[in-house]
């Protein structure tokens, strides 16, 4: 099939043909990582902010999903589906992170760092940094919210990644995970409040 006519194909119609077709033939599988990798690597990248560990997460999703789709039983969205892969191989690369680490990094404290901005480290990390103090206060924040991260529930992290690192809206996170949106709006609450705590 020639890649015009599969542009044409939808997320669900490039699943089921992987499902068929892989591993002899691959076509479909290489239209999906086409059409999703930007999406991928961006979203690792908001966790790890660093562009080579980005890389690696992005393709060890793709290993992933191209061993597993088989088992994918498109009762949710390939989108909803790839993005929870997604996140789940960026936390893991944090808690790798952090085990590889022998010597603890003693930084400023988180607080000080709060106090020069908003009040809420999630959203600052995604300020623009102008110079380079700002650079640096930006990395130093940027490290003191991946160590929170490394520590939260799993659940927890992920709910943060999507709200505060994604912008996901309370809607667009209920389906994703299949929830309420009541309890989605309650679980974030927590996980900002444990994120807090640990923070500070």
């Amino acid at each position: 099939m020639i890649r015009q006519e599969m542009l044409q194909l939808t997320d669900d119609e490039l699943v089921a043909r992987c499902r068929r077709e892989l591993p002899s033939n691959t076509r479909s599988y290489e239209e999906l990582v086409q059409r999703h990798m930007h999406h991928v690597y961006s979203i690792a990248y908001r966790v790890v902010n660093n562009r080579e560990e980005a890389e690696d997460i992005a393709q060890d999703v793709f290993v992933k999903v191209f061993h597993n789709i088989k088992k994918f039983e498109q009762q949710a969205a390939f989108s909803s589906w790839l993005y929870r892969v997604t996140t789940n191989s960026a936390l893991d690369a944090l808690d790798k992170t952090r085990r590889q680490r022998k010597n603890v990094i003693h930084m400023s404290s988180p607080t000080a760092i709060m106090k020069q901005g908003e009040s809420d480290p999630l959203q600052q990390q995604a300020a623009p940094a102008v110079g380079p103090e700002d650079r640096a206060v930006q990395n130093e924040l940027r490290e003191c919210i991946n160590n929170v991260l490394r520590k939260l529930d799993r659940e927890q992290a992920r709910l943060l990644i999507m709200r505060d690192f994604d912008d996901l809206s309370y809607d667009e996170i209920a389906k994703l995970l299949d929830a309420g949106l009541s309890a989605i709006k309650m679980r974030i609450h927590r996980a900002r409040l444990a994120f807090q705590e640990m923070f500070g």
